[in-house]
Protein backbone atom coordinates (compact mmCIF):
# COMPACT_ATOMS: atom_id res chain seq x y z
CA UNK A 1 0.00 0.00 0.00
CA UNK A 2 2.96 2.60 1.20
CA UNK A 3 2.38 6.12 0.16
CA UNK A 4 -1.23 5.15 -0.87
CA UNK A 5 -4.37 5.52 1.57
CA UNK A 6 -6.63 2.23 1.93
CA UNK A 7 -8.48 1.84 -0.94
CA UNK A 8 -6.92 4.42 -3.06
CA UNK A 9 -4.13 2.23 -4.82
CA UNK A 10 -4.18 3.59 -9.01
CA UNK A 11 -5.45 1.19 -10.70
CA UNK A 12 -3.72 -1.43 -12.61
CA UNK A 13 -5.33 -0.41 -16.13
CA UNK A 14 -5.63 3.23 -16.25
CA UNK A 15 -8.07 6.03 -17.55
CA UNK A 16 -5.43 7.45 -19.96
CA UNK A 17 -4.15 3.84 -21.57
CA UNK A 18 -8.23 2.57 -21.55
CA UNK A 19 -9.09 5.96 -23.30
CA UNK A 20 -13.01 5.36 -22.11
CA UNK A 21 -14.06 8.48 -20.81
CA UNK A 22 -16.67 6.35 -18.18
CA UNK A 23 -14.11 4.30 -16.84
CA UNK A 24 -11.45 5.58 -14.92
CA UNK A 25 -9.91 2.33 -13.88
CA UNK A 26 -9.52 -1.20 -13.97
CA UNK A 27 -7.69 -3.26 -10.63
CA UNK A 28 -6.82 -6.92 -9.95
CA UNK A 29 -7.51 -7.15 -6.55
CA UNK A 30 -6.07 -10.87 -5.80
CA UNK A 31 -4.47 -11.42 -2.01
CA UNK A 32 -3.48 -15.01 -0.45
CA UNK A 33 -4.11 -13.76 3.19
CA UNK A 34 -6.14 -11.21 5.30
CA UNK A 35 -5.02 -7.52 6.00
CA UNK A 36 -6.94 -5.11 7.87
CA UNK A 37 -9.77 -3.37 6.16
CA UNK A 38 -10.71 0.72 7.30
CA UNK A 39 -13.59 3.18 6.50
CA UNK A 40 -12.78 4.51 3.52
CA UNK A 41 -15.31 6.50 -0.06
CA UNK A 42 -14.38 6.42 -3.75
CA UNK A 43 -15.09 9.41 -5.89
CA UNK A 44 -15.67 6.96 -8.79
CA UNK A 45 -18.37 4.38 -8.58
CA UNK A 46 -16.72 1.55 -7.48
CA UNK A 47 -17.86 -1.78 -9.36
CA UNK A 48 -16.50 -5.19 -7.83
CA UNK A 49 -16.92 -8.29 -9.58
CA UNK A 50 -16.11 -11.63 -7.15
CA UNK A 51 -13.80 -14.61 -9.01
CA UNK A 52 -13.17 -16.55 -5.05
CA UNK A 53 -13.98 -15.99 -2.36
CA UNK A 54 -16.33 -14.61 0.17
CA UNK A 55 -16.32 -10.74 1.02
CA UNK A 56 -19.26 -8.97 3.31
CA UNK A 57 -18.94 -5.26 2.93
CA UNK A 58 -20.73 -3.03 5.39
CA UNK A 59 -21.94 0.67 5.23
CA UNK A 60 -22.56 3.52 7.61
CA UNK A 61 -26.06 4.04 6.17
CA UNK A 62 -27.23 0.27 5.08
CA UNK A 63 -27.11 -2.98 5.97
CA UNK A 64 -23.85 -5.12 5.37
CA UNK A 65 -23.76 -7.44 1.77
CA UNK A 66 -22.26 -10.34 1.17
CA UNK A 67 -20.20 -10.90 -2.27
CA UNK A 68 -19.59 -14.20 -3.35
CA UNK A 69 -17.66 -15.80 -6.33
CA UNK A 70 -19.96 -14.86 -9.75
CA UNK A 71 -21.54 -12.36 -8.23
CA UNK A 72 -20.84 -8.32 -8.47
CA UNK A 73 -21.45 -5.29 -6.09
CA UNK A 74 -22.04 -1.95 -7.08
CA UNK A 75 -20.69 0.75 -4.41
CA UNK A 76 -22.14 4.35 -5.00
CA UNK A 77 -19.33 7.44 -4.91
CA UNK A 78 -19.03 9.11 -1.29
CA UNK A 79 -20.78 5.92 0.44
CA UNK A 80 -18.82 4.93 3.35
CA UNK A 81 -17.85 1.40 3.70
CA UNK A 82 -15.25 -1.27 4.35
CA UNK A 83 -15.06 -4.52 4.95
CA UNK A 84 -16.70 -6.49 7.73
CA UNK A 85 -15.22 -6.91 10.88
CA UNK A 86 -12.39 -4.61 9.49
CA UNK A 87 -10.88 -7.53 8.17
CA UNK A 88 -9.99 -7.81 4.25
CA UNK A 89 -9.97 -11.68 3.35
CA UNK A 90 -7.75 -13.47 1.03
CA UNK A 91 -9.91 -13.87 -2.32
CA UNK A 92 -9.93 -12.70 -6.00
CA UNK A 93 -12.17 -10.07 -7.08
CA UNK A 94 -12.02 -7.26 -10.25
CA UNK A 95 -12.66 -3.86 -9.63
CA UNK A 96 -13.97 -1.50 -12.02
CA UNK A 97 -13.78 2.48 -11.04
CA UNK A 98 -16.78 4.41 -13.43
CA UNK A 99 -17.61 8.04 -13.63
CA UNK A 100 -20.71 9.33 -12.08
CA UNK A 101 -23.15 10.44 -14.54
CA UNK A 102 -22.72 13.93 -15.64
CA UNK A 103 -19.41 14.35 -14.04
CA UNK A 104 -16.29 15.08 -15.46
CA UNK A 105 -14.82 15.39 -18.87
CA UNK A 106 -15.51 13.05 -21.59
CA UNK A 107 -12.48 11.39 -23.59
CA UNK A 108 -12.36 11.55 -27.50
CA UNK A 109 -12.69 7.76 -27.81
CA UNK A 110 -16.63 7.12 -27.38
CA UNK A 111 -17.78 3.24 -27.39
CA UNK A 112 -21.49 4.67 -27.31
CA UNK A 113 -22.83 8.66 -27.12
CA UNK A 114 -22.50 10.40 -23.88
CA UNK A 115 -26.34 10.56 -23.09
CA UNK A 116 -26.01 6.77 -23.59
CA UNK A 117 -22.90 6.57 -21.30
CA UNK A 118 -25.12 8.11 -18.81
CA UNK A 119 -28.02 6.04 -19.07
CA UNK A 120 -26.03 2.81 -18.41
CA UNK A 121 -23.97 4.41 -15.38
CA UNK A 122 -27.69 4.83 -13.84
CA UNK A 123 -29.04 1.71 -14.53
CA UNK A 124 -25.70 0.23 -13.09
CA UNK A 125 -26.26 2.71 -9.95
CA UNK A 126 -29.99 1.39 -9.68
CA UNK A 127 -28.54 -2.02 -8.73
CA UNK A 128 -26.23 -0.48 -6.24
CA UNK A 129 -25.49 -2.21 -2.57
CA UNK A 130 -26.79 -5.22 -3.11
CA UNK A 131 -25.05 -8.70 -4.46
CA UNK A 132 -26.15 -9.43 -8.60
CA UNK A 133 -25.63 -12.72 -9.58
CA UNK A 134 -24.05 -13.22 -13.22
CA UNK A 135 -24.84 -15.68 -15.90
CA UNK A 136 -21.06 -17.79 -17.09
CA UNK A 137 -20.97 -15.78 -19.84
CA UNK A 138 -20.82 -12.37 -18.10
CA UNK A 139 -18.33 -13.98 -15.64
CA UNK A 140 -16.01 -14.93 -18.19
CA UNK A 141 -15.96 -11.46 -19.33
CA UNK A 142 -15.32 -10.14 -16.23
CA UNK A 143 -12.54 -12.77 -15.90
CA UNK A 144 -10.71 -11.92 -19.23
CA UNK A 145 -11.19 -8.24 -18.09
CA UNK A 146 -9.07 -9.01 -15.13
CA UNK A 147 -6.44 -11.21 -16.84
CA UNK A 148 -5.19 -7.66 -18.71
CA UNK A 149 -5.62 -6.07 -15.31
CA UNK A 150 -2.85 -8.37 -13.99
CA UNK A 151 -0.57 -7.18 -17.30
CA UNK A 152 -0.78 -3.40 -16.15
CA UNK A 153 1.35 -1.73 -17.79
CA UNK A 154 2.76 -4.05 -19.66
CA UNK A 155 -0.15 -4.31 -21.85
CA UNK A 156 -0.15 -3.94 -25.30
CA UNK A 157 -1.70 -1.74 -27.56
CA UNK A 158 -4.41 -5.31 -28.54
CA UNK A 159 -4.58 -5.90 -24.97
CA UNK A 160 -6.01 -2.45 -24.99
CA UNK A 161 -8.45 -2.33 -27.27
CA UNK A 162 -9.84 -5.89 -25.69
CA UNK A 163 -10.09 -4.62 -22.42
CA UNK A 164 -12.23 -1.72 -23.46
CA UNK A 165 -14.15 -3.84 -25.58
CA UNK A 166 -14.49 -6.57 -22.72
CA UNK A 167 -15.54 -3.12 -19.94
CA UNK A 168 -18.14 -2.20 -22.45
CA UNK A 169 -20.01 -5.32 -22.72
CA UNK A 170 -19.56 -5.80 -18.78
CA UNK A 171 -21.59 -2.31 -18.47
CA UNK A 172 -23.97 -3.21 -21.17
CA UNK A 173 -24.89 -6.69 -19.96
CA UNK A 174 -24.62 -5.34 -16.31
CA UNK A 175 -27.46 -3.11 -16.80
CA UNK A 176 -29.78 -4.85 -19.17
CA UNK A 177 -33.11 -4.69 -17.66
CA UNK A 178 -33.47 -8.79 -18.41
CA UNK A 179 -30.63 -9.01 -15.65
CA UNK A 180 -32.00 -7.36 -13.25
CA UNK A 181 -32.77 -9.52 -10.21
CA UNK A 182 -36.49 -11.37 -9.48
CA UNK A 183 -38.12 -9.43 -7.03
CA UNK A 184 -37.58 -10.76 -4.03
CA UNK A 185 -39.41 -14.28 -3.26
CA UNK A 186 -41.31 -15.01 0.32
CA UNK A 187 -38.99 -16.66 1.83
CA UNK A 188 -36.24 -13.99 1.08
CA UNK A 189 -38.59 -11.70 2.26
CA UNK A 190 -39.34 -13.73 5.65
CA UNK A 191 -35.49 -14.00 6.08
CA UNK A 192 -35.19 -10.30 5.81
CA UNK A 193 -37.90 -9.81 8.74
CA UNK A 194 -35.69 -12.71 10.46
CA UNK A 195 -32.52 -10.33 9.92
CA UNK A 196 -34.16 -7.20 10.97
CA UNK A 197 -35.56 -9.15 14.40
CA UNK A 198 -31.78 -10.13 15.05
CA UNK A 199 -30.69 -6.48 13.94
CA UNK A 200 -32.66 -5.19 16.60
CA UNK A 201 -32.22 -7.99 19.30
CA UNK A 202 -28.32 -9.31 18.78
CA UNK A 203 -27.21 -8.35 22.05
CA UNK A 204 -30.17 -10.22 24.16
CA UNK A 205 -30.06 -13.99 25.13
CA UNK A 206 -31.34 -14.74 21.31
CA UNK A 207 -33.19 -18.15 20.82
CA UNK A 208 -33.55 -20.36 17.94
CA UNK A 209 -36.93 -21.46 18.39
CA UNK A 210 -37.81 -17.73 18.53
CA UNK A 211 -35.98 -17.12 14.84
CA UNK A 212 -37.65 -19.79 13.54
CA UNK A 213 -41.27 -18.68 14.95
CA UNK A 214 -40.50 -15.34 12.79
CA UNK A 215 -40.09 -17.41 9.36
CA UNK A 216 -42.56 -20.16 10.02
CA UNK A 217 -40.18 -23.05 8.36
CA UNK A 218 -39.16 -25.68 10.01
CA UNK A 219 -35.66 -25.62 12.44
CA UNK A 220 -33.91 -27.06 9.17
CA UNK A 221 -35.76 -24.73 6.28
CA UNK A 222 -34.94 -21.93 8.17
CA UNK A 223 -31.19 -22.42 9.25
CA UNK A 224 -30.88 -23.44 5.16
CA UNK A 225 -32.28 -20.65 3.77
CA UNK A 226 -30.60 -18.15 6.71
CA UNK A 227 -27.52 -19.50 5.52
CA UNK A 228 -28.47 -18.82 1.74
CA UNK A 229 -29.80 -15.44 2.03
CA UNK A 230 -26.20 -14.58 4.48
CA UNK A 231 -23.78 -16.72 3.85
CA UNK A 232 -23.56 -17.24 7.21
CA UNK A 233 -25.59 -19.94 10.34
CA UNK A 234 -27.62 -17.92 12.65
CA UNK A 235 -25.22 -17.97 15.54
CA UNK A 236 -22.26 -17.58 13.17
CA UNK A 237 -24.50 -14.09 12.02
CA UNK A 238 -25.09 -13.52 15.57
CA UNK A 239 -21.12 -13.76 16.94
CA UNK A 240 -19.99 -11.08 13.94
CA UNK A 241 -22.77 -8.90 14.96
CA UNK A 242 -21.66 -8.87 18.13
CA UNK A 243 -18.57 -8.19 17.46
CA UNK A 244 -19.07 -5.58 15.26
CA UNK A 245 -20.24 -3.69 17.86
CA UNK A 246 -17.83 -4.44 20.47
CA UNK A 247 -15.79 -3.09 17.80
CA UNK A 248 -17.28 0.06 17.50
CA UNK A 249 -17.82 0.43 21.67
CA UNK A 250 -13.76 -0.32 22.00
CA UNK A 251 -13.01 2.43 19.60
CA UNK A 252 -15.41 4.94 19.95
CA UNK A 253 -15.53 5.06 24.17
CA UNK A 254 -13.63 4.04 26.92
CA UNK A 255 -15.70 1.87 28.66
CA UNK A 256 -14.57 -1.54 30.28
CA UNK A 257 -14.08 -4.51 28.26
CA UNK A 258 -16.60 -6.79 31.19
CA UNK A 259 -19.33 -3.83 30.65
CA UNK A 260 -18.60 -4.22 26.64
CA UNK A 261 -18.90 -7.77 26.86
CA UNK A 262 -21.96 -7.87 28.73
CA UNK A 263 -23.75 -5.40 26.44
CA UNK A 264 -22.98 -6.79 23.80
CA UNK A 265 -24.71 -10.14 24.57
CA UNK A 266 -21.38 -12.62 25.77
CA UNK A 267 -22.18 -14.92 28.83
CA UNK A 268 -18.80 -13.68 30.20
CA UNK A 269 -15.86 -11.46 29.81
CA UNK A 270 -12.59 -14.17 29.45
CA UNK A 271 -15.52 -15.73 26.45
CA UNK A 272 -15.78 -12.68 24.80
CA UNK A 273 -11.99 -12.26 24.55
CA UNK A 274 -11.66 -15.40 23.35
CA UNK A 275 -13.93 -15.23 20.80
CA UNK A 276 -12.70 -11.66 19.73
CA UNK A 277 -9.74 -12.54 19.51
CA UNK A 278 -10.66 -15.58 17.21
CA UNK A 279 -12.49 -13.61 15.08
CA UNK A 280 -10.06 -10.39 15.39
CA UNK A 281 -6.60 -11.86 15.77
CA UNK A 282 -5.97 -9.57 18.94
CA UNK A 283 -7.66 -9.27 22.43
CA UNK A 284 -9.98 -6.51 23.31
CA UNK A 285 -7.78 -4.54 24.95
CA UNK A 286 -4.98 -4.51 22.18
CA UNK A 287 -7.04 -4.48 19.56
CA UNK A 288 -8.31 -0.75 21.31
CA UNK A 289 -4.34 0.27 21.11
CA UNK A 290 -3.93 -0.71 18.02
CA UNK A 291 -7.14 1.78 16.92
CA UNK A 292 -5.42 4.31 18.99
CA UNK A 293 -2.12 4.11 17.50
CA UNK A 294 -3.17 4.17 13.81
CA UNK A 295 -5.25 7.35 14.69
CA UNK A 296 -1.99 8.39 16.46
CA UNK A 297 -0.04 7.96 13.01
Amino acid sequence: MGKYAYGQQPSDLRAAALGLGWLKGVRHLKSASATGSYWHVHREIQFLFCIRGEFTYEFRDRPPVVLSAGHFIVIPPSVEHRHIMAIDPAGHRVELLLTPPGCGRRAAFRAFPVAMQDELIEGLLSRASRSVPCDRPLQALFAELDSLAVKGPDCSARDLALARTLATGILLRCTARESLPPPPSESERLMDQALAWLEGHFAENVSVDRLVSITGFSRTQTFTLFKSRTGLSPADWLTRRRIREAQRLLEGTDRAVSEISADCGFSSPDYFSTVFKKQTGLRPLDWRKSRTAGEAR
